[in-house]
C-alpha cells in the first residue's frame, strides 16, 4: 500500500459539484446545492449565489440523453466566481472498478475540492485510488463512496470528517430497506475490504458500480477476514442486489423544470 505525496489540496482553486443530467433534468439539485453551499459557506465566509438555483436547471434542459454537468466556484477576493460545464456520458461505463489502497493521513476530507492533483498523481494510469488512513480505516474511493456488500447487509465509512459526505452515500442509506438491504455507517478495515464477498462504489454519475480492492503485499497484516454475514433471504447474487441498488438510485432524485 503506497503512501501519498505530501502535498494537500489548495482550498484557493474553490470546490466544486458534479451532477447527473438525465434527458433535461438534474438528479438530486437540491442536496448537491445544499452540500456545495456548506463547503462555500465553511470554507470562505460566504454565502451560495442564488442564481445557481435557476441556472443549473435551465442548462441541463437543453441537454438530451446523459450528461455530466460540474459548477465550480471559486474565491476571487472578497467575492465568489461560478462556472458550468457539462459534457456527455460515454454509454460505455465499466462493469467493475479496480482499486489500489493508498494511506491519505486524514483523508481528503469532507469539501469536494477543485484542486484534484493528488488524487489525479495517484491515480495516473492505474487503478481507481483507494484513500485509507494510517490507522487502516478505508475511507473513500477518489471519486466514489465506498460500500461493503455481504448478503442483506451493506455498509460504508461514516463521515466523520475524513471523508466526502456523498450525496448517493446519502441517499442509498435512506433507499437501503425498499431494496431488502440492511444499510448502516461503521468503520471498515482495509482486510475487511480486501475480504469481502462484494464491493459497491456509489458516486453521482455513475450510481453504483461493482469495485474490486487489489491486496496488496501483505492483506492480512490488520487480522483475520470478518466473518461472513447471512446470505441475502431473496436468494439474490451480488450483482443482482448492484443492479437493483442501481436501479433504485436512477430512478430517486430527479429534479428540473419539469417537475
Amino acid at each position: 500500500m503506497a503512501d501519498a505525496p505530501p502535498d494537500r489540496p489548495d482550498a484557493a482553486a474553490g470546490v466544486f459539484e458534479t451532477l447527473l443530467v438525465r434527458s433535461g433534468r438534474i438528479q438530486a439539485l437540491v442536496a448537491h446545492l445544499a452540500r456545495l453551499a456548506g463547503s462555500v459557506r465553511d470554507l470562505y465566509g460566504q454565502e451560495l449565489p442564488a442564481e445557481l438555483h435557476t441556472v443549473l436547471p435551465e442548462r441541463a434542459a437543453a441537454l438530451a440523453g446523459e450528461h455530466r454537468l460540474r459548477v465550480d466556484v471559486v474565491p476571487v477576493r472578497s467575492a465568489l466566481r461560478w462556472s458550468v460545464r457539462t459534457s456527455p456520458l460515454d454509454p460505455r461505463r465499466p462493469r467493475v472498478v479496480r482499486c489500489a489502497p493508498v494511506v491519505v493521513p486524514g483523508g481528503i476530507g469532507r469539501h469536494k475540492w477543485s484542486d484534484r492533483r493528488l488524487l489525479d498523481r495517484l491515480g495516473a494510469g492505474g487503478p481507481v485510488p483507494l484513500i485509507v488512513d494510517r490507522d487502516g480505516s478505508v475511507l473513500e474511493a477518489a471519486w466514489a463512496s465506498f460500500w461493503l456488500l455481504d448478503g442483506p447487509r451493506l455498509v460504508t465509512p461514516p463521515a466523520d470528517g475524513r471523508l466526502l459526505p456523498g450525496v448517493t452515500r446519502a441517499r442509498l442509506l435512506e433507499l437501503a430497506p425498499s431494496i431488502g438491504l440492511r444499510a448502516a455507517e461503521e468503520p471498515i478495515s482495509l482486510v475487511a475490504a480486501v475480504h469481502a464477498p462484494a464491493i459497491l462504489l456509489t458516486s453521482s454519475v455513475q450510481l453504483a458500480v461493482r469495485g474490486t480492492v487489489d491486496p496488496g503485499p501483505d492483506p492480512d497484516r490488520a487480522g483475520r477476514p470478518p466473518e461472513a454475514a447471512d446470505p441475502d433471504p431473496a436468494g439474490r447474487s451480488p450483482s443482482t442486489i448492484i443492479e437493483a441498488i442501481r436501479a433504485a438510485l436512477a430512478e430517486a432524485g430527479d429534479t428540473g423544470p419539469r417537475d
